[in-house]
């Protein structure tokens, strides 16, 4: 178990370094080419501005706190490594700041699923997403998100049964790693008293009703709006080749911005909710929650970057070397073509 507990620490920490450079890269060419190269893409441009901005700074939080995450015994450990000494209050202030960013990322993605749904489906609805209207997304997204940090801070207190179990599975898992220098939160399912009598912790409970419904609602957003994008396009396949053509280009973005959250995100996610029901003991296993939320920051803009056309042909041509004024000229000679595609949201 030291060995497993070890294994995934270096894991963790190779994909906090390698998660952490490339989000920074990625997002900064992505504001880049949103600056230079967005002119067309509407409203959208500031949905994926925010989103670039908001996972740099995911990165960061994640990088100053460092999580390990550990299922034993019907509960769920979620463990931050102290970078300097801070109070145990700060340090679950930290915790559910980090739930928080998590929380952000699921409802962000469902919020550009509605943004392409409207888009492709309703387009009178579009509208939704330009000023003053476009305020009122982030008050809505600050709500679930508020409800999953504040239920991580108030109903998962330290007891003295959660504290000499952290001591235990940092002794037993993470040998280096010693108790006063972490902070956590514990999410106990329910324990078995010495007669074998299980105890349900209500509090708790609550609070993974909490997530488990903000988690299973956005899931049910991306995947309704997912759908009904895929129905639209679909049937708009009798049009053009230059139609189509954009069509496929956007489905494609469409079916791998579903893959990529659904496996690095839903599906860990989901797993390290359900398996302490289970009293399925993944140990140091857990983290690969960790592993993966490392790298999903830098992974989401990679797929814009490299499906809308004009942002790969621009990538493409600095690459090559071949200046700007090819890009230039691909670009107007491009957006005439295009300007009658019923999708407009991604266009070329």
């Amino acid at each position: 178990s030291q060995m497993t507990g070890e294994f995934w620490l270096a894991l963790v920490d190779t994909a906090d370094m390698v998660g952490f450079t490339m989000t920074f890269s990625v997002n900064l060419v992505l504001l880049g080419l949103i600056r230079t190269r967005g002119k067309n893409l509407g409203t959208y441009k500031y949905l994926m501005s925010f989103f670039s901005f908001f996972s740099m700074f995911y990165a960061i939080v994640e990088s100053i706190l460092r999580p390990i995450m550990h299922i034993e015994n019907t509960t769920f450990f979620l463990i931050s490594r102290k970078r300097f000494d801070y109070s145990t209050r700060l340090g679950k202030i930290n915790s559910a700041f980090y739930c928080a960013c998590f929380a952000t990322s699921f409802v962000l993605s469902a919020v550009h699923f509605v943004y392409r749904y409207f888009a492709a489906c309703k387009p009178h609805l579009i509208r939704f997403f330009n000023l003053p209207y476009l305020l009122l997304w982030p008050i809505g997204c600050s709500i679930p998100v508020t409800a999953w940090a504040s239920v991580s801070y108030f109903l998962y207190p330290d007891t003295e049964y959660t504290e000499s179990a952290v001591t235990n599975v940092l002794k037993t898992h993470y040998d280096g790693i010693k108790k006063e220098n972490v902070s956590y939160i514990a999410y106990v399912y329910y324990q078995y008293d010495t007669d074998g009598v299980r105890h349900v912790y209500i509090k708790n409970l609550l609070g993974c009703f909490v997530h488990y419904f903000v988690m299973s609602m956005t899931f049910v957003v991306v995947f309704y709006c997912g759908f009904s994008t895929w129905w639209t396009i679909r049937e708009h396949r009798n049009a053009s080749d230059k139609t189509r053509q954009l069509q496929n280009q956007l489905f494609k973005a469409l079916v791998l911005q579903t893959l990529i959250p659904s496996l690095f995100m839903y599906i860990p996610t989901g797993v390290m909710f359900i398996a302490p029901f289970f009293d399925v003991n993944l140990n140091a296993n857990a983290n690969f929650i960790v592993f993966c939320s490392f790298l999903y920051p830098g992974l989401d803009p990679l797929i814009l970057i490299l499906i809308i056309k004009e942002f790969r042909v621009c990538i493409l041509a600095i690459i090559k070397g071949t200046g700007n004024n090819r890009v230039s000229d691909i670009y107007s000679t491009s957006r005439g073509k295009m300007s009658q595609v019923v999708v407009h949201d991604l266009s070329e």
